[in-house]
């Protein structure tokens, strides 16, 4: 009975080693709105939209070339924003490549037009990057945030990208899959439904 007892036992515990197994985490992005009025307090309002994407084996697989002295790589692009309801509004997009020494080199850039107390405005700043070079993944943690200003109203746009680990993606409100395509277009992960989201968000492989 225990050679039986034991083939149970694994049989039980495959699914979950098997899922636990297919990464140890994923990459979080987040993208946040948030709208104040001065004569109307009660009327701000924040709009919030986070999508995950899993650092399984065969997305790094995707990285097939690093930096040489003919080419930049592949790298993986992500693009996030522009409210649906809003047309032209902030977006924001993120570039990652690794570099020559395996580390990872990160960029991320925003910008936009928004529409505040009736009026078409341009971000302070008008255009933002921000740089990162990292060696592990879990080490990702950058923001950046917009502001457009209008008087005593404004408009607050942030985007995040930072690393969590497997065990810990449950433990926040629901995350939208991401999708993503190889560098051939083709599907790699075809995400979750985005109709009810409202902000878009999509990545992708790309030879430099």
């Amino acid at each position: 009975m225990k050679p039986l007892f034991h083939l149970l036992a694994l049989l039980l515990l495959a699914p979950q080693t098997l899922t636990a197994a297919e990464t140890n985490g994923f990459l979080v992005f987040e993208i946040d709105r948030y709208t104040y009025t001065a004569d109307h307090p009660k009327d701000s309002k924040q709009v919030r939209q986070r999508f995950k994407i899993p650092l399984t084996a065969e997305f790094l697989a995707n990285f097939q070339h690093t930096p040489s002295q003919n080419s930049s790589g592949t790298g993986f692009c992500c693009a996030g924003g522009n409210l649906k309801s809003a047309p032209g509004s902030t977006r924001f997009a993120w570039w990652i490549r690794q570099t020559t020494d395996h580390r990872w080199a990160i960029n991320m850039w925003g910008n936009g037009m928004e529409t505040v107390a009736g009026t078409q405005v341009s971000s302070r700043g008008a255009t933002s990057t921000q740089c990162q070079t990292i060696r592990r993944w879990e080490d990702l943690d950058m923001t950046y945030q917009l502001s457009y200003v209008q008087l005593y109203d404004g408009i607050n746009v942030s985007f995040s990208a930072r690393y969590v680990a497997a065990k810990d993606i449950d433990a926040e409100a629901p995350i939208l899959a991401a999708p993503v395509k190889r560098a051939d277009r083709t599907v790699l992960f075809p995400g979750d439904d985005q109709t009810d989201s409202h902000l878009n968000f999509s990545c992708l492989f790309q030879e430099g």
